[in-house]
């Protein structure tokens, strides 16, 4: 298996796999039938307007999303690291209360994160020191 963070593709490294896929078929049209997509799936992904999961797997990779960090933004966090941080830090603070009112949301909300029925949110993300999450593409051998 090789080093996943080496294999990333960041937009645009997978506009240019998908643009010379598209080259090999012929035109977008001809990509989406080849692999079976809608053409405006196609056609949102080359303008680089949204990335369907389908159109990613057609060129045999999947969307990640990563927290870059704030002092170094080339460095780029999984969410399980974001996650293992925040861990940390609740038990640093005692309590979940305590580590809710330092990051500024309540202790339900921060329950929330935990339990993944939330997503990180932008206060918690920056107390932590990270940005807003970015599409990275991984290989499916990966």
């Amino acid at each position: 298996m090789r080093d996943a963070n080496a294999a990333m593709l960041d937009g645009y490294g997978f506009c240019g796999r998908l643009n010379a896929s598209i080259r090999q078929h012929g035109n977008a049209v001809k990509f989406a039938a080849a692999h079976g997509l809608d053409v405006q799936q196609v056609r949102d992904a080359v303008a680089s307007k949204s990335v369907h999961v389908k159109v990613a797997n057609a060129l045999g990779l999947f969307k990640v999303q990563r927290y870059p960090l704030l002092s170094d933004p080339s460095v780029l966090a999984t969410p399980k690291q974001i996650q293992e941080k925040l861990n940390t830090f609740i038990r640093e603070c005692g309590t979940q209360a305590a580590a809710a009112r330092r990051i500024g949301i309540s202790k339900q909300h921060l329950s929330n994160i935990q339990n993944t029925a939330r997503g990180f949110g932008e206060s918690c993300l920056l107390f932590l020191g990270y940005g807003k999450p970015v599409a990275r593409y991984l290989p499916m051998d990966c």
